[in-house]
Formats: C-alpha cells, structure tokens, sequence
C-alpha cells in the first residue's frame, strides 16, 4: 500500500484514477483548484485521505499545495495530472505567464522541487509531444502568434524533458512520462471506469 497524491483530481481521469487505486488499497490524496470543486471532490471520493487546495496556474499557490502535501508526510508516488488542453483560449496568469506553460510545465517542475522525494514521480504527457518543439527562444508565446495546439505540444514535450531531468539527477527516484491514450472518458460513463482505465 502507497500514499499517492494526484494533482488536478478533482474530476476526469485524475478522479479516475484515485478510485482505482483506492479500490486497489493505496491511500489517495487528491487536489482541487478551489475549496467549491474542494467539496465535490471530497464528495465523489470519500475514501481518500485529503484533498489539497490551491490553483496551479499561480506560483504562490504551487509554493501552498507542495507545503500542504509535505505537511501530510512523505508520499510514495506524486502523480502529476494538472494539465491545460489545447483548447483552452491564451491567458496571462497572476505572475505574468502563459497559463498553458504555468501549468502544464512550471507546476509540475516546482512542485518535483518543493515536495519531499517520492519514491516515484509519474507525468502526464501526451501522444501531441511528438509534435512539440523543446526551443527556449519564446516559450510563453509572446512574440510569435499564438497557435493553441502548438503550445500544448511544447508543454507535453517539456513535461517529458522534466521527466527524463528528474531521471538522471534524482536516481532515487523514479521518474516516468506517459500518455493516457485514447481511452473513452471514464467520466461520461460511471458504469465503464474500470473497462476504460486499463488503457492508461
């Protein structure tokens, strides 16, 4: 049995998988952008140990979900789920950066940095990394002509660099990068989750 937490769990497959691994007998702490979607979280999985609060596209708050993470111990396994789709329409955040970026690369690389070494750490890519450019010229879009998917695919691309930077500077830990594949939304049919989640 592991302690595992799971950032940006509140619904879909980061839910998803915390109701598998409970189901497994894995002690589960799950994370919430806000203390509303805080609640429903709590609500949708009740058997979990904790649900952290914090919304990842501001620095301060990754510095407060890596500070409430620690205050609950060492975890076994940190599951990075938090992600921007590349859908979502260009925002600037609090601090002055891309919102696809903040979350989807800097969270993951603070919270790798703050949070007390699992045992292991898990990334959520994406299949659209083999697309992305890892180029550091103009990584938050403010000179070139923003093109949403491309964003995204940098994102996934960098999420596996940190993955791989992890890997050979923390050998104590291991560091993996997935995709979750094309499975069919769990959460658009309860009755199927276990049927769809053998694809992640």
């Amino acid at each position: 049995m592991a302690r595992v937490l799971i950032t940006g769990s509140s619904r879909r497959l980061g839910l998803m998988v915390g109701e598998l691994l409970v189901q497994q007998g894995h002690r589960v702490v799950l994370h919430a952008r806000d203390a509303r979607r805080a609640v429903d979280t709590r609500a949708a999985l009740p058997a979990a140990d904790d649900v952290l609060v914090g919304d990842l596209a501001s620095i301060d708050a990754m510095r407060s979900v890596a500070e409430q993470a620690n205050a609950t111990g060492r975890f076994g396994a940190v599951i990075h789920n938090a992600r921007v789709g590349y859908r979502e329409r260009y925002l600037v955040t609090a601090d002055g950066l891309s919102h696809v970026f903040a979350i989807n690369v800097l969270a993951p690389y603070l919270l790798t940095a703050l949070i007390m070494p699992p045992n292991r750490l898990v990334h959520l890519s994406s299949g659209m990394h083999q697309g992305g450019s890892a180029g550091l010229g103009d990584p938050q879009w403010e000179r070139r002509r923003r093109q949403a998917a491309q964003a995204y695919s940098d994102s996934k691309l960098f999420d596996v660099l940190l993955a791989f930077g992890v890997a050979r500077h923390r050998p104590d830990v291991r560091s993996n990068a997935l995709e979750p594949g094309g499975c069919r939304p769990a959460w658009m049919d309860p009755a199927h989750r276990t049927t769809s989640a053998r694809h992640t």
